[in-house]
């Protein structure tokens, strides 16, 4: 039977300021909403049961996930494993339905994936945890046969659009969307019960990134499966390593991808491969290859389109010091060339997380005095420094770490800081002076 509801526009945007209020409060006061969370998941309840724009019910689906989040935060286990039920008996029949909407389909593995990921770990059993995987991966391989029937009457080379790149009908695009949600339904999965996604799992994941993996595979196949094996990399680290010769060889081949969307995910694996000892025997080989990308594209224009291209460096900015902290050894016949490498790459440019993550490595080298960083005699430390004073307070560093550059000018004194600043840009000495003043003003 169908519900139907008339909402009038003002009535929609009524209940999507609501929305918005309940997700701050839930965001803002976590733990503290603790009490409130059950109340407020029985007036939220009715937005699942009628169709809204995917706006709506995205946001519906996100603030679920944060009451997942704050019932965890007070201690309320219980009421997070009812919350994450209660989800899915809702949201699951979706992916079963005989009619297809693709926005429906991609929201709501959206919403599974939030849901599972705040609920955190020790919330589902291994039937659901099985029965979740299939669903989401059937819903994935009926999306490969529509995309197989649709291909059959369609030229069988690529159309291209008025600027010369290939063209995508928006179906497929959508489609597209639609895979990449249902395998990021694994990573929380992974991430909050590996054991268990090993055990049931594992091997059907495994499958899927070999299909997308083989070389009649197209670009967006090879994505999806470069995507997995992040998440793979990421959650069950040791677990599966010995099942690495199998494609962990496709992302290192991808590091040299010319297509740059391919090349910053592998850039991206590479990273989180290199946390696990296992990595040891591949580093050489990685740790080359990654020099090439930073060094490549750090000599490109800066132009828009090449924002991509200095994004994948960044990310291979992130793998590079990952392996000189974890590999040193394997990597000691070009670790000086590629602390070099890392310093010269420096400051992030695109992407804002491994802008976070180096910065705050590139402070705390120059605080522990590493000689690879700071050089003989602390000749590195003034452009380096200046590194820090650009980044300070933007995208591309945390609170902590604007801090703490903040707190390292107050240790340099006045006397360094005069000597960095006649190096410096007038840009760079106002902004010294910011930094400095606001340091002052944390300590008072």
């Amino acid at each position: 039977r169908m519900k139907v509801m008339i909402m009038y526009s003002s009535e929609i945007q009524d209940l999507k300021g609501a929305l918005e209020c309940v997700h701050t409060f839930v965001e803002e006061l976590a733990a503290a909403y603790a009490p409130f969370v059950a109340q407020t998941a029985q007036a939220l309840l009715p937005v699942f049961d009628f169709c809204m724009e995917d706006g709506i019910r995205d946001l519906a689906f996100e603030t679920w996930g944060q009451l997942c989040r704050s019932a965890r935060a007070g201690g309320q286990e219980q009421v997070v494993r009812e919350l994450v039920m209660e989800f899915l008996k809702r949201v699951s029949p979706k992916f079963e339905a005989e009619k297809v909407d693709l926005a429906e389909l991609k929201t709501s593995a959206e919403g599974v994936t939030a849901c599972l990921r705040e609920a955190g770990p020790n919330i589902l059993h291994a039937e659901q945890l099985r029965h979740i995987c299939r669903s989401t991966l059937a819903v994935t391989a009926e999306s490969f046969k529509r995309r197989a029937e649709a291909a059959k009457g369609r030229p069988s080379h690529p159309t291209h659009d008025e600027d010369g790149d290939e063209h995508e009908d928006d179906d497929e695009e959508d489609e597209q969307a639609v895979r990449q949600a249902m395998c990021d339904v694994a990573g929380p999965l992974m991430q909050h019960h590996a054991d268990l996604f090993v055990k049931e799992s594992f091997p059907d994941y495994l499958n899927l990134v070999l299909q997308c993996l083989q070389p009649q595979a197209v670009k967006e196949d090879r994505k999806l499966a470069l995507m997995v094996i992040c998440d793979i990399l990421e959650h069950l680290g040791q677990r599966v390593t010995s099942f690495w010769p199998q494609f962990v060889p496709k992302l290192v081949e991808d590091i040299h991808n010319p297509d740059p969307h391919l090349r910053q995910v592998a850039c991206y694996g590479a990273f989180l491969a290199a946390k696990v000892p296992d990595f040891a025997p591949l580093a050489l080989e990685v740790a080359n290859g990654l020099s090439q990308v930073v060094t490549q594209s750090r000599q490109r224009s800066k132009k828009k389109s090449e924002k991509i291209v200095q994004a994948c460096a960044d990310n291979a900015l992130s793998a590079i010091i990952e392996i000189l902290t974890v590999h040193s050894q394997a990597v000691a016949s070009i670790k000086a060339q590629l602390w070099q490498v890392w310093l010269g790459g420096l400051p992030c440019q695109e992407d804002d997380s491994e802008g976070e993550r180096n910065h705050k490595k590139l402070l705390e080298l120059i605080q522990q005095e590493k000689p690879e960083v700071v050089g003989e005699g602390g000749q590195n430390v003034p452009k380096l420094f200046g590194v820090l004073v650009d980044v300070y307070k933007t995208d591309m560093t945390d609170e902590e770490t604007s801090k703490g550059i903040g707190l390292f000018a107050l240790r340099l004194g006045e006397s360094k800081l005069e000597g960095f600043a006649a190096q410096f840009s007038e840009k760079q000495r106002k902004k010294l002076l910011r930094i400095v003043r606001e340091a002052q003003a944390g300590k008072a």
